[in-house]
């Protein structure tokens, strides 16, 4: 961690000591009753309120957090500080315990279980029929039969399975929670639901969900946290005093999530301190562990095997990348790559990480890609756009069907049968802003989506360019989110520092009334309604 000083920065090696997981496994060691109780809440003293079955906990305006010395002197204070504990948590007696933080809300299963299910159940109409987001039973099949006509064009590193929601949601772990929250719920699902305010909650829900599973937050991000989470707590009781939801809409992880803002003030952002990690490692080891009798010795020797097996693979990978030809691996950190030039006259993008991966082919420009033949005149357009000689252009070019960006594996559309497609991708492309008004050349950047056709090494002026043939979408906005024109595509080359990181399209046909339907494919991609505002290029600009 390095801390900005006055005087200076100050670097330091830091650990943080908490406890994280689950509700009820947290409940056990913080000595709290549990979410069942009227005291349900670990972090604070909300009464819980039962209209049969269940405890439901709705966000008083006036809130009393639960102190760190209600945990450590359990016998001394007064019973009004320790209600829904049971005794002394032994947590609470080390040096570093903060308080009822010290047992850290997760987002992995708040977020991505807790608020992921409590959004399909107000969809599903579990928490009533009456109110704007509750769909009809032929949306939700709809939803569904989208996810699965989805999952081709959706990249593995959304990690999420992409299975049918409406009759399989039974089946869906946290990370396909976490990819109907972020990616369905602002596509599929907002595009469904007619009541303004009713979209505008959901979707800053969906904002707000994403930022929480960040990695980084701005002093903006964490305002507008807050302000999102009491926005939907407000919608929610405006809809329980027009009786549209009942009162079970009030979860205990609907509670926990106004309490983020201030584990993050204690913390930093939730996704630092995720059990995402803790329950893949404990998968890996219960699928290994055999032994019934001797479980702990059998997990003590599966993480030293598995600690043996990484450091082999790290000593093959050194030996084995010395060896690798160039008939399978383009690198370009050497002073033979072609580079943009800014103005200033320093190169631009020196300092990604860019690869071509084989098998690599020797083509030529006159050839045809995917149905593309103009390539001898775009590949002259982008030497002149970069301001190289390129009078005489060399028709022999060097292809590749995959490429390495910035630590992600991209594939080209050209002769590549995949299950799974990763050939979407943003790109970020130097135009002039002045370009369809005659004034004087003005270079801006802006960001476009595209589909990779084909990787392809070309040389010009002595220098190795690493170069992508794309297809770059028309695209519109809808709910704020990407949507592609259909039809309406424009082949371009640009540099492999332009591609920027792998999109998926989300693929929908919403029913608009009894006898029209609309198809969209919108664009989605992690950083979406996290990063930089975009700054979305037309076809025309390029």
């Amino acid at each position: 961690m390095v801390v900005k000083t006055p005087s200076g920065d100050i670097s330091a090696k830091v650990h943080v000591l908490m406890t994280t997981g689950d509700i009820p496994a947290l409940g056990k060691m913080a000595c709290h009753v549990g979410h069942m109780s009227k005291d349900g809440c670990r972090i604070c003293h909300v009464v819980g309120q039962s209209p049969g079955h269940g405890q439901y906990f709705r966000m008083p305006s006036a809130i009393t957090m639960r102190t760190p010395e209600s945990f450590k002197h359990f016998d001394e204070v007064a019973s009004s500080s320790k209600k829904g504990l049971t005794g002394q948590s032994p947590f609470s007696l080390l040096d570093s315990f903060s308080g009822p933080f010290f047992f850290a809300l997760d987002e992995m299963h708040g977020i991505c279980h807790g608020i992921g299910k409590q959004v399909w159940g107000l969809v599903c109409g579990k928490y009533g029929k009456d109110h704007p987001l509750s769909l009809s039973l032929a949306a939700q099949k709809e939803i569904g039969t989208a996810m699965v006509s989805t999952r081709r064009s959706i990249p593995t590193f959304f990690h999420g399975a992409w299975i049918n929601i409406a009759t399989r949601s039974g089946y869906f772990r946290a990370v396909d929670w976490a990819d109907f929250i972020l990616f369905v719920i602002p596509t599929l699902v907002a595009e469904r639901v007619r009541d303004q305010a009713a979209r505008k909650a959901l979707l800053d829900l969906v904002q707000t969900c994403n930022l929480l599973m960040s990695w980084e937050l701005s002093a903006e991000e964490k305002t507008l946290i807050k302000t999102n989470l009491v926005a939907w707590n407000a919608y929610l009781e405006a809809s329980l005093a027009k009786e549209e939801v009942q009162l079970k809409v009030f979860t205990i992880n609907q509670h926990l999530l106004q309490h983020y803002p201030a584990m993050i003030e204690a913390y930093g952002p939730p996704r630092a301190y995720s059990a995402r990690s803790v329950e893949r490692a404990i998968g890996e080891y219960s699928r290994a562990i055999k032994s019934n009798s001797a479980i702990g010795i059998n997990a003590g020797n599966i993480m030293l095997g598995l600690t043996q097996i990484r450091q082999m693979r790290v000593e093959n990978s050194i030996t084995t990348t010395a060896t690798v030809t160039a008939t399978t691996l383009l690198q370009y950190d050497d002073p033979s790559a072609g580079w943009p030039i800014d103005r200033e006259g320093s190169n631009v993008g020196t300092d990604s990480d860019i690869e071509f991966w084989g098998p690599l082919r020797n083509r030529t420009i006159v050839d045809s890609f995917g149905g593309i033949s103009c390539l001898p005149e775009i590949l002259q357009k982008f030497y002149e756009s970069k301001g190289e000689e390129c009078s005489m252009i060399e028709a022999a070019i060097k292809t590749s069907r995959k490429a390495f960006v910035n630590g992600c594996v991209i594939d080209s559309a050209l002769d590549h049968n995949c299950v799974r497609e990763a050939h979407n991708v943003r790109l970020q492309v130097q135009v002039d802003e002045n370009r369809n008004i005659g004034q004087s050349y003005s270079p801006v950047y802006k960001d476009f989506f595209g589909k990779v056709v084909v990787f392809f090494e070309h040389k010009l002026n002595n220098k190795r360019w690493p170069l992508v043939l794309v297809n770059v979408y028309a695209v519109r906005l809808v709910n704020s989110i990407p949507a592609i024109n259909n039809g309406q595509m424009k082949p371009m080359v640009v540099h492999l520092a332009d591609v920027k990181e792998l999109v998926g399209l989300v693929k929908s046909d919403a029913t608009i009334n009894t006898i029209t339907t609309t198809a969209t494919t919108y664009v989605v991609w992690p950083e979406l309604n996290r990063g930089p505002k975009l700054s979305l290029g037309s076809l025309a600009d390029l």
